[in-house]
């Protein structure tokens, strides 16, 4: 199983695909933007890239690790033990247990 990072980066990916649109605006930044930004032109396409795939998930209302993992996965168990583990390690960070985090967001 990918981690939550390998599934968002191949999402991000994915979406692009299927945007030619933004992938066009990405490939028309040049190195001399790149330089005006203090960045390589791969790092400042990755950066517009993260922020154009970012404000696609917020305009959605999406959580963008479990789209990731849903668009990513096409095992559909795969993508539940994905997300079910994604969703424990998040439960855990906020330093609740697994019950109380499913009682509290309906699950």
């Amino acid at each position: 199983m990918k981690t939550p990072e390998e599934y968002y980066a191949q999402a991000r990916t994915m979406f692009f695909a299927a945007h030619p649109d933004f992938q066009a605006a990405l490939d028309e930044l040049t190195e001399s933007d790149a330089q005006q930004a203090s960045l390589s032109l791969a790092d400042l396409r990755a950066w517009h890239a993260e922020r154009i795939y970012a404000a696609f998930l917020r305009q959605k209302k999406l959580d963008g690790m479990l789209f990731s993992i849903q668009l990513a996965e096409p095992d559909k168990a795969v993508a539940a033990d994905a997300i079910e583990k994604y969703l424990k390690s998040h439960a855990e960070a906020l330093g609740m247990t697994w019950e109380a985090f499913c009682i509290k967001n309906e699950l």
